[in-house]
């Protein structure tokens, strides 16, 4: 598959006749329909370029680009396998350090519409209202209906201090914010006390690089200030590094704990384990999932479950079933290709379907995510009035260690 994409490259990059020295250095591996899907882009690539009226419109690369995504497309691993620029592919190793300039706004395609997947915490995004499942429509008052996901986070970006207009539909109203972009230090855990309680809510909002040590620290910080139970929030958290996900679940589950089995494409399976002894197998938790926990969330969240270490509150999570590899390309764009499947512990399949919780708690209409920093401001009664997800979570928490088991699972 990638010497596909290596070959394709060449067409746009040379010219046609590249197509027939690409034949010639093919490696066997490459099938037949293989080399009949390339000589048929290469007849496609020969019509565009002799016969276009507007030759002057013709982008090499925005072609090889657009290739290569409607490639990915094709495998219906939507919101997960997908390309990267070199741009976006250095912007998402900002974004697994946890500092970059920006916003402070995730997005995503979902169904030919870019959605904010999540406003960091503390941003200019969050501060300003923009909130998770926003539908972007417009940046600096242009209409963005026939930009990628690339393109409009290439409008969004800029130095650091400059401005820009991100206009955003909400259910049947457009909301317009003014953002002044920010180097955008974001915290991938941070908690608070829930007044008047000894339980901790404790937000993971990324798995970056160090968020598992990240997490270790925020419950020994915790439990050392007085808290007995947490409540362990990974609501909008649309994932990361698989391998921190892995490292997570070791701090709660005893040592050979199977954190999730990896099924390859020939359908072996195997168990991915934990391993070393816990830090915290005790401390009574809950889970908060809802359907913008994906990819690396579900796998904690599911471990998790499985595991009876924990009930997992909330709603039913995004669905996110592959593993990830990325694949970077000659010109330092990337690919990122689910090459595996996962399921839970407990052998269920996820991907378009997603877990379910436990316990079912929908936020309403009316609700709202109360993030640990909101809560330094609220009573514990107005926090459970704004998020009925919390407080579900925070009653399930403070329930006797040994009454787990009999949680009725969906």
């Amino acid at each position: 598959m990638a010497r596909v994409l290596f070959v394709a490259l060449l067409f746009v990059t040379v010219g046609g006749g590249a197509y027939w020295y690409g034949l010639s250095q093919s490696p066997a591996s490459l099938s037949e329909a293989d080399l009949e899907s390339v000589e048929v882009y290469a007849e496609a690539l020969a019509a565009v370029r002799g016969d276009y009226v507007d030759q002057g419109s013709i982008d090499p690369e925005r072609q090889t680009y657009g290739a290569i995504e409607g490639m990915l497309g094709s495998l219906g691993d939507e919101g997960h396998t997908r390309f990267l620029t070199p741009e976006e592919r250095e912007d998402n190793q900002a974004g697994l350090s946890g500092t970059y300039v920006g916003v402070g706004i995730q997005i995503e395609d979902r169904e030919d519409r870019v959605v904010v997947s999540s406003p960091i915490e503390g941003s200019p995004a969050e501060r300003a209202g923009v909130e998770s499942g926003d539908v972007v429509v417009a940046v600096d008052g242009n209409d963005i209906a026939e930009e990628d996901v690339s393109e409009i986070a290439d409008m969004v970006r800029g130095p650091e201090g400059s401005e820009v207009r991100v206009t955003v539909r909400r259910g049947g109203d457009e909301m317009t914010f003014d953002l002044r972009r920010a180097e955008i230090n974001s915290p991938s855990v941070y908690w608070e006390t829930i007044p008047d309680s000894d339980t901790a809510h404790v937000r993971l909002a990324s798995f970056s690089n160090d968020s598992a040590e990240e997490l270790a620290r925020i419950f020994a910080e915790a439990r050392a200030s007085g808290a007995e139970e947490f409540v362990l929030d990974l609501r909008d958290n649309p994932g990361g590094r698989l391998d921190q996900a892995v490292e997570m679940a070791g701090l709660f589950l005893e040592e050979g704990s199977v954190v999730y089995i990896r099924r390859e494409a020939d359908g072996e399976r195997s168990e991915v384990e934990t391993s070393g002894e816990p830090e915290f197998p005790d401390a009574p938790m809950t889970v908060l999932v809802n359907e913008g926990s994906a990819s690396s969330s579900e796998i904690l969240a599911g471990a998790l479950r499985d595991n009876e270490r924990a009930t997992m509150v909330g709603e039913t999570t995004f669905g996110t079933g592959t593993v990830l590899s990325e694949f970077e390309l000659s010109d330092g764009s990337s690919i990122l290709l689910g090459i595996a499947e996962w399921l839970t512990p407990g052998g269920d399949f996820i991907r378009e379907t997603g877990i379910d919780p436990d316990i079912e708690v929908a936020l309403g209409e009316d609700g709202e995510i109360v993030a640990p920093t909101d809560l330094a401001e609220l009573s514990q009664e107005e926090a459970f009035d704004r998020d009925p997800q919390l407080e579900r979570a925070f009653e399930e928490a403070a329930r006797p260690a040994d009454s787990l088991a009999d949680t009725p699972r969906n």
